[in-house]
């Protein structure tokens, strides 16, 4: 009976993330799925956390076959997004495994909210022809890496916005240098966490595998219906629910 309510709370949680993912084309930063590990799913947030990363580590190879057009033009600042961001990642899921679940919720909760904001606010620009200088990814990415190994949220919605607004590449490549980032930072956090002998317990790799076919069967299914309007109503509907969620999350823990 227990078996069969986490397999229907956990199809349920694979639709939504799935149909939002694809609506608002983010492949690979599915924080949303830690949200309804933790709200809807009744899983620690550590664990939540744990679940995700791999999730998002699969999504990431399918990412990069997607993808390998965009990344591949590129190429060249590869380096500067892989290192820091494994460095980032590394060093995330160090003070993830330290911090206290309260504080990984408050943190969740706040990046919630400014999702929800951003969605609202922030659009993408035109390349410039003039790009700032390349050194500039590396804190980005290594930040961006930081929240990956943190919460396995890689922080797309904000390293995006940057490498397009402040750096002026064009939106494509500014997703898909995000994307790389976190991809790289989850296995990294991945591997800093069984590194330092904490290990991953079985039955999260199978949730993790249950969650990543039906988010990406319902995304793959999303995608051949996308269009524009439906990433705006999408952004529209998710940005106030992000809000009232990080808001619930923080009253939950200074309740």
């Amino acid at each position: 009976m227990l078996i069969g309510s986490i397999l229907l709370k956990g199809l349920i949680a694979g639709v939504i993330v799935g149909f939002v993912t694809a609506s608002i084309k983010s492949w690979v930063d599915r924080f949303f799925l830690v949200i309804l590990l933790v709200s809807m799913m009744q899983l620690p947030i550590q664990e939540a956390i744990v679940v995700n990363l791999i999730v998002v580590g699969l999504a990431a190879v399918m990412m990069a076959l997607r993808q390998s057009a965009v990344l591949r033009a590129v190429r060249q600042e590869w380096g500067m997004v892989v290192i820091s961001a494994a460095l980032g990642g590394m060093l995330g899921r160090l003070l993830g495994l330290a911090a206290a679940p309260s504080a990984l919720l408050a943190i969740l909760g706040v990046y919630a909210i400014l999702v929800g904001i951003r969605l609202v606010f922030v659009k993408p620009v035109p390349e410039r022809e003039t790009k700032a200088h390349p050194a500039w990814l590396a804190p980005v990415s290594f930040v961006g890496g930081g929240l990956a190994g943190l919460l396995s949220a890689g922080g797309k919605p904000f390293t995006v916005p940057i490498y397009n607004w402040a750096l002026g590449h064009h939106p494509q490549q500014s997703y898909g240098l995000a994307a790389l980032g976190v991809s790289t930072a989850v296995w990294a956090a991945l591997a800093t966490q069984v590194a330092t002998g904490t290990p991953i317990p079985p039955r999260d790799f199978l949730l993790a595998a249950y969650e990543f076919i039906i988010i990406t069967l319902t995304a793959l299914v999303v995608s051949r219906y996308w269009s524009p309007k439906l990433g705006r109503i999408v952004s529209l509907i998710v940005a106030p629910l992000l809000i009232l969620v990080g808001i619930r999350f923080l009253w939950m823990v200074y309740l």
